[in-house]
């Protein structure tokens, strides 16, 4: 939220408007917002929680609209077109881009708005987060070209744990593995043998 208000101060913007029109625009990002959630957003998903171990419709902490704490929507196809504006230098220039996503904390694990880890070819960086009933990630792998994005209407830490399972196995090429498809499964009809 400071950081929301810092923008708002430092632009004469509105939060919503700034972003709009420094990040989603700039980066094609159609189908990225912050609408309250009584507005109807085509394709936005409904969220569902676990409680009493069933999944149930969550409406208790939705927010009223997506700040910049939070609470927003997306799509994976926006989350690609950020990530490769990020990449390309249309939202920042390489060098601030390079600074966001190196270590900037006493840890090394959080750079400038970016969770990061790994250094050369295993060096990553990208988010996630969540609330009762959404779960996001999106991790980048600028080496190799990798960007792995995931978006689910549960709870944390549902996509999370997806995300990095396939994140942290990237490059598949230094893992013994092929990015390539493998060939198609030959198949045989099935015959019976005679019984005696």
């Amino acid at each position: 939220m400071l950081l929301g208000s810092i923008i708002e101060a430092a632009s004469g913007q509105s939060y919503d408007a700034y972003v709009e029109q420094h990040i989603f625009g700039p980066a094609g990002m159609t189908a990225t917002g912050s609408a309250p959630e009584a507005t109807l957003v085509p394709g936005r998903a409904v969220p569902y929680t676990l409680s009493d171990g069933r999944w149930v419709r969550e409406t208790k902490t939705l927010p009223l609209r997506g700040t910049s704490a939070g609470g927003g929507y997306s799509t994976a196809h926006d989350l690609l077109r950020f990530a490769e504006a990020l990449r390309s230098g249309r939202l920042i220039p390489a060098s601030a881009l390079d600074a966001a996503t190196s270590p900037q904390n006493t840890k090394g694990w959080y750079g400038y708005g970016f969770m990061v880890s790994g250094e050369g070819e295993q060096h990553q960086y990208g988010h996630e987060g969540g609330a009762p009933g959404a779960n996001a990630a999106l991790i980048v792998l600028p080496s190799h070209g990798y960007v792995v994005i995931g978006l689910s209407n549960v709870d944390p830490d549902a996509m999370e744990n997806v995300v990095n399972f396939v994140g942290n196995r990237l490059p598949l090429s230094q893992r013994g593995l092929s990015a390539r498809p493998a060939a198609p499964a030959t198949t045989r009809r099935a015959t019976r043998s005679p019984t005696r």
